[in-house]
């Protein structure tokens, strides 16, 4: 408690500070099929004349975009240089559970994780961030995370805004607190600043007079925001966490959890000349969601923050002269989301409880804790699975699950809105009784021996326990006992850095696990099932030995890199 109050004790001159001089960086974007990441701590200027302690990814605060094809083999390498134990999770993508970035996939200080894997998703937003059990509100408060951005032929097809920085820009907003010297503080009961692309609110960001695509994220360690402009300006939604709407949704607000993304189209045709203003509309977002007003807990302990309930500017947009080939129209239809269906699906239940009953610090899922060594519940792959979340505590939390997509079927028993009917990976079950469901499908991976994470995407929340985790079983578990498949073949072979590397077989090729000269398993990679598949590899000149699961069985080659 005395922390608590020292805190609103210090805050109260900063959190009226806002800059309206400040540009809007945009993330630099990395493309390609080969991406080095390094995560370390910095120093940014976040108030003028003072260096700010912050943590990012190849720079001191956020990190690049990641642009991936669908359908392509990306090899990742993530150096830790925080001299700590750390993750990096793939928020939001379809990957195997080794290459999830889990608190399972740690990297040790000054060691290098090196993921690969098929980019399986559809054209969407998504985002990496620490997620080092204990550690993740720690290290992503401090500013580590980076946007990713899949590309597909479908999307490609549409008249949509799509030149990175000029007319697709993406925007992650960080509730934050800073203390009296203008220093992160790790905790996220009272912030007391909003920082739109790692500046202070308040920017401004040039956009040209014409349709613009705007990826926002809630970078949020706790808070959410409802977004809207000012005079009503109207946008559209295109997409979700992860995919594209059947159709532009009209809107006028929108709220956003931690974790959760959503794409818009913004019309400035006709615009030049004007600044035009995005703000959060707290005093609209519903009772017990963190940013609005909290329920009332007596005493005044009602965990409420400076900016809480309060309606702010977030960035001004200086609208620019159009630029050549501009989009000025807005399609009507985009693609057709065909939910899973629910016939003869596994159902689940998970419970959201607090202890005591008005905490609003210590949450349980199903009446308990995480804990590492503990699986709570396995499934196999090729079920169908409806989830009944039940969230019986005083605040809104925001439910996340690793690894596979999901529709909404219902939430306090109504269809949810347009805008919800994509696929999701991260979706809000209200408060004080609240219900949602949920259809998902384990298609594509199995591994007895490495979970996927469920969790409340507010990271005190996880990091005290509300989270859980589950193993996907193959479809048949008698993988090992699988016969040699003899009709393998990996060329070309010796092969060159900058050559592309082709793996044929008669059956459907499933994984790849490359072993250098020592024995050391050094990539893996988790294929959509296909005869023929083809991948960039950037491994150092040498031997090495490619185990390759197909159908039929396993198929071991040695293959010369020069």
């Amino acid at each position: 408690m005395k922390k608590r109050l020292f805190l609103i004790a210090v805050i109260g001159f900063w959190a009226t500070f806002s800059s309206t001089q400040n540009p809007i960086p945009v993330p630099p974007a990395i493309e390609g099929t080969n991406f080095d990441l390094v995560l370390q701590h910095g120093f940014s200027e976040i108030f003028a004349g003072i260096q700010t302690s912050t943590i990012g990814y190849n720079g001191s605060q956020l990190g690049p975009t990641l642009i991936f094809q669908k359908g392509s083999a990306v090899s990742l390498n993530v150096h830790n240089q925080l001299g700590d134990t750390t993750t990096t999770h793939w928020h939001g993508l379809h990957v195997a559970a080794r290459n999830d970035g889990s608190p399972h996939n740690m990297i040790m200080p000054g060691e290098t994780w090196s993921p690969g894997f098929e980019v399986m998703d559809n054209a969407a937003t998504f985002w990496y961030h620490p997620h080092p059990h204990g550690k993740t509100l720690n290290q992503v408060v401090k500013g580590a995370a980076g946007f990713i951005i899949v590309r597909d032929n479908e999307e490609a097809l549409l008249n949509l805004p799509r030149t990175y920085g000029v007319d697709d820009v993406p925007l992650v907003f960080q509730w934050k607190t800073f203390d009296s010297a203008r220093q992160i503080v790790e905790l996220d009961e009272q912030d007391n600043e909003v920082l739109v692309n790692g500046v202070l609110r308040g920017g401004t960001l040039n956009l040209p007079a014409q349709v613009v695509r705007l990826r926002l994220l809630n970078g949020s360690a706790h808070r959410f925001f409802d977004f809207g402009f000012v005079n009503a300006l109207g946008f559209k939604q295109i997409a979700g966490d992860a995919g594209l709407l059947d159709a532009p949704v009209a809107m006028s607000k929108l709220i956003l959890a931690p974790g959760e993304r959503a794409e818009i189209l913004v019309d400035l045709t006709g615009k030049e000349g004007q600044l035009l203003t995005l703000r959060q509309f707290g005093t609209l977002l519903p009772q017990g969601y963190p940013g609005g007003t909290m329920m009332n807990m007596g005493g005044g302990n009602n965990m409420m923050g400076p900016l809480d309930n309060t309606d702010f500017n977030l960035m001004n947009i200086n609208v620019s002269a159009p630029t050549t080939n501009a989009v000025m129209s807005i399609p009507g239809h985009l693609t057709t989301n065909v939910p899973f269906s629910s016939a003869g699906a596994t159902a689940r239940s998970f419970g959201f409880s607090a202890q005591p009953m008005m905490s609003m610090t210590n949450f349980f899922i199903n009446g308990l804790k995480y804990n590492m060594e503990t699986m709570n519940f396995s499934t196999q792959q090729g079920k169908t699975e409806v989830w009944t979340l039940t969230n019986q505590t005083m605040m809104a939390h925001p439910f996340h699950v690793h690894g596979n997509s999901f529709y909404i079927l219902s939430i306090n028993g109504a269809m949810p809105t347009a805008n919800l009917r994509g696929k999701k990976d991260v979706v809000t079950v209200p408060p004080m009784g609240g219900t949602v469901k949920i259809v998902t499908r384990f298609d594509d991976f199995g591994d007895p021996d490495m979970p996927y994470m469920y969790h409340c995407h507010i990271l005190s929340h996880e990091d005290t326990g509300m989270m859980g985790q589950f193993v996907v079983n193959p479809a048949s578990s008698a993988t090992e006992d699988l016969p040699l498949d003899e009709s393998v073949r990996v060329f070309p072979n010796p092969i060159t850095i900058d050559n592309t590397l082709v793996i044929e077989s008669d059956y459907d090729v499933q994984e790849l696990d490359i072993f250098d000269s020592k024995g050391s398993r050094v990539r893996n990679y988790a294929f959509s099932v296909r005869k023929r598949q083809t991948l960039s590899l950037d491994l150092a000149n040498g031997v090495y030995f490619f185990q390759i699961k197909t159908a039929k069985g396993f198929a071991l080659e040695q293959v010369v890199f020069q």
